[in-house]
């Protein structure tokens, strides 16, 4: 088994539209990469862009270079904003991209996507110092650097889907789940309004420590 296991969730919008959140978990050596890209107005145009921040990634990943340094992904989120302005493609998209060993995580956000760190009763938010906006494909997004230190709990990395519909509260009580795999079927249904809709799409990235190493 590997150092970490990770569960992925995408669940699009009750609104008809085709879903714009993307999400991506990529394993290079003892390192997991965690993504979650928001396309903007869950447009075409916003999933092609976050789409692109995937490529971007996996491009990061396969050369193997400075993974573990938080400057490199802020690094590829300033050249995925750059590319996007340059293809004249129009979308944009938000960002959140964190590189987990079993020593640290390094990544880098920009936009309205967050990436939490539970364990117990404690809870951090390590993306709390990105700017909103402007966003990827913007050609003016200020990608931020974070990095924190960590031997256990749940990772949590997700859309604006989750985090501005759903009380904080609530969202730990379902990382506590023993299944991973449960936890984020769990958590994209907190959204979910008493008719059942969902207002937003919701995507995100759940990752801990493998049974093996707890």
């Amino acid at each position: 088994m590997g150092e970490f296991e990770t569960a992925l969730h995408v669940e699009p919008a009750s609104n008809g539209k085709p879903g714009a959140d993307r999400v991506l978990a990529l394993t290079h050596g003892d390192a997991t990469v965690l993504v979650v890209a928001d396309g903007a107005g869950n447009s075409r145009r916003g999933a092609e862009a976050a789409e692109a921040v995937l490529r971007g990634v996996q491009d990061a990943v396969a050369s193997g270079a400075g993974l573990e340094r938080a400057e490199t992904w802020r690094a590829v989120l300033e050249r995925c904003d750059a590319e996007l302005v340059s293809s004249g493609q129009g979308g944009e998209t938000t960002a959140v991209v964190a590189c987990v060993t079993p020593r640290r995580v390094e990544g880098a956000s920009v936009g309205d996507s967050e990436l939490w760190w539970f364990q117990g009763e404690q809870a951090h938010a390590l993306t709390e110092h990105q700017h909103r906006k402007p966003l990827l494909g913007s050609g003016g997004a200020r990608p931020v650097a974070f990095e924190h230190a960590w031997r256990g709990g749940t990772l949590l990395v997700a859309s604006d889907g989750l985090f501005k519909y759903v009380d904080l509260r609530r969202i730990q009580e379902q990382v506590g789940l023993a299944d991973v795999q449960a936890v984020a079927l769990a958590l994209a249904a907190l959204p979910r309004l008493a008719s059942g809709a969902l207002p937003d799409d919701v995507g995100l990235v759940l990752c801990r420590p493998s049974v093996s190493r707890s």
